[in-house]
């Protein structure tokens, strides 16, 4: 598991393009493999997208984001094309309508079909799919998140202008201030059902992040001192779901790992043991002894 990784260059769905740019693909038949090797959970699929090839609009590109999106891939990788010396694009560039960076990587910059407005518009989309779906941060809250708009494409989209808006590029955020800015974008966007979202953003924020001090979107933990006290000691003796931590006191069991109450189940985070692919915390439902 997590030892093999592949990287499956779609470039782009619709038709037109694919025809022009030479290639042979039957997009359902991708799904089904892509779906095929998901199934077996131990091989990472990075899939990828090329904006600026011929005939792609902003909208047929927005499609072809959508396709990818649906297949579920654990990266989606947003490109631009490169217009190289000698390259298939680069002898058709005036057909094309090809504007490109004279320096390297030599990225398009607008075509006859995707203006140079468009291409900044997706520059901003690349950096939110990087933050919000590729970093594997925000599974959870992503997942449903994007059933409040339209298609996946407009989320990300909407992200972007917001990140424009409040003057968030160009920022080395650090990961916990990437959640408060997620839940400020929730907040904005669909405040009647935000608080919903809020058991979303603190599982995934915990999956990742043994964090002690807890972001204020996130509340009171639910778990009351007593039952955490109770839990850690018995652990400590039992080793009933931390089997690895022979020789750790109940305080020390405490430190390393995280016990948090979602929707009335306890969930136990051991963060020695994470997953080759995603790389969350190793969870656990705890039962009580006396439940």
């Amino acid at each position: 598991k997590g030892l093999i990784q592949l990287e499956i260059g779609i470039q782009s769905t619709y038709p037109d393009t694919i025809t022009e740019i030479r290639r042979v693909m039957d997009v359902g038949k991708v799904a089904e493999c892509v779906a095929r090797v998901k199934k077996m959970h131990n091989i990472h699929q990075h899939l990828d997208l090329i904006a600026g090839l011929p005939f792609e609009t902003f909208a047929q590109f927005q499609q072809s984001f959508n396709d990818v999106y649906a297949m579920r891939p654990d990266q989606l990788q947003l490109g631009f094309l490169k217009v190289l010396h000698g390259s298939f694009m680069y002898d058709n560039a005036e057909a094309y309508g090809l504007v490109w960076q004279d320096r390297p990587p030599y990225e398009v910059l607008s075509t006859n079909w995707l203006p140079y407005g468009d291409v900044i518009r997706l520059k901003k989309v690349e950096e939110m799919v990087e933050v919000h779906y590729n970093s594997g941060q925000f599974a959870n809250t992503m997942e449903h998140l994007v059933k409040e708009f339209p298609s996946p494409f407009d989320l990300y989209v909407e992200l972007g202008e917001y990140y424009e808006k409040n003057g968030l590029f160009g920022i080395n955020h650090s990961r916990l201030a990437r959640y408060e800015n997620l839940w400020q974008f929730i907040r904005t966007q669909i405040p009647d059902r935000a608080d919903s979202y809020r058991e979303w953003l603190t599982l995934d924020l915990y999956l990742r992040e043994n964090v002690k001090n807890r972001p204020a979107f996130a509340g009171e933990n639910q778990v009351t001192k007593e039952e955490m006290t109770a839990f850690y000691r018995e652990e400590a003796e039992t080793h009933r779901y931390l089997k690895e931590y022979d020789g750790f006191d109940a305080r020390q069991l405490r430190k390393m790992t995280h016990l948090e109450k979602f929707d009335g189940k306890y969930l136990l985070f051991d963060y020695r043991n994470r997953s080759r692919l995603s790389q969350n915390a190793a969870t656990y439902e705890v039962c009580f002894s006396n439940e």
